[in-house]
């Protein structure tokens, strides 16, 4: 914090951040139960509150009831200052969605797309909602490839993209954030998110999940590990399709040829096995369009072979992994939008 003491301006935006955040996560709030959650002083809370709700930030909603004194002010933040949108990129399509900083979906829909030209339906999507909402301060789009600094680096689908830096290219036109994400990524934050929500749960920091995708082209992989989504240093964690399964066959090699049902199911198995012994998921949610479905019993037969009860995940099968990756990139946009300034504590091992 010493360093931080010289430059107001931080100071400022980091103070007005933890009360955006403390706002979001009470849905309202007096300037007291501000300054009790954040720990800033009474002035400065009232200072940025009048600020943020000049700015169109923050709303006030009045006075509460008079308990015997003075009656307090109770703000709001307004949800539809900043919206984020979200696009999921396919060969033939383009899915994708408007929410605010809540993540209530305000618009959503689909678009066929010219299988050569998907850089420039992208820019038309984006033109047609960026016309329509002018409060967008942030893009994201999941494509079906590892992604690097901008760049496509695996995958077969949209070959054009590996061609230039396509976040780059983006921000600069429309002078706004934009994060690139691996689908299956996306679709791994979605799924545990949409979890959470059906459970009535609201703490993600020890939830871990592998979400495996069976596609003709290739299997892939999101992986959460407490609470965290797990990129690897090259963002290339989760390309599972190339996971060793002994006798030189690789995971894709054993599930994609000619086999029987036993084949199949104790080829997935090990492959489960082996991941569970590396992060440990408590769920292991499996889908996509080439999945064989009708193998899932006989594939938790097998798993119960080679995994301990004790640490043996729970199998879960995605009937359809569309909401969950829209939803899953309308989330980690929504979080770099609302990212602000963060201090963060290491410690050396």
């Amino acid at each position: 914090m010493s360093e931080l003491s010289g430059r107001p301006n931080i100071l400022k935006r980091l103070n007005s951040d933890l009360i955006k955040n403390a706002l979001k996560n009470l849905e309202s709030a007096t300037k007291a139960e501000l300054v009790q959650e954040t720990g800033i002083s009474l002035t400065t809370v009232g200072v940025i509150l009048t600020k943020l709700v000049e700015d169109g930030e923050v709303k006030n909603q009045g006075y509460d009831e008079s308990s015997g004194g003075r009656r307090a002010e109770r703000y709001t933040l307004n949800l539809n200052y900043s919206l984020a949108a979200a696009l999921c990129v396919e060969n033939k399509y383009i899915d994708y969605a408007v929410g605010n900083s809540a993540g209530e979906i305000l618009e959503e829909g689909r678009v066929e797309i010219n299988e050569t030209k998907q850089i420039n339906s992208v820019e038309e999507v984006l033109n047609c909602l960026i016309d329509k909402f002018d409060s967008i301060k942030c893009i994201g789009i999941g494509v079906p490839a590892a992604v690097a600094n901008g760049r496509l680096f695996t995958g077969t689908k949209l070959e054009e993209w590996h061609n230039f830096n396509v976040q780059d290219y983006l921000e600069k036109k429309y002078n706004l954030p934009v994060i690139m994400e691996n689908d299956l990524n996306a679709i791994a934050v979605g799924f545990a998110n949409n979890y959470l929500k059906e459970k009535g749960l609201h703490e993600s920091n020890f939830l871990n999940i592998i979400y495996i995708n069976f596609m003709t082209t290739g299997i892939g992989s999101g992986i959460i590990a407490n609470g965290m989504l797990i990129r690897g240093f090259s963002n290339y964690a989760g390309e599972i399709s190339f996971l060793q399964l002994g006798n030189g066959d690789t995971f894709f090699d054993a599930v994609m040829r000619q086999h029987t049902n036993e084949e199949y199911a104790n080829a997935i198995a090990i492959a489960v096995g082996n991941l569970s012994c590396i992060v440990n998921p408590e769920y292991v949610v499996i889908g996509g369009d080439a999945f064989e479905e009708h193998n899932l019993e006989l594939i938790n037969e097998y798993c119960s072979k080679y995994i301990p009860d004790n640490v043996r995940p729970k199998i879960i099968h995605a009937e359809d992994y569309r909401e969950d990756y829209i939803s899953g990139i309308m989330h980690l946009t929504i979080e770099e939008m609302n990212s602000g300034i963060r201090l963060v504590t290491t410690k050396r091992l």
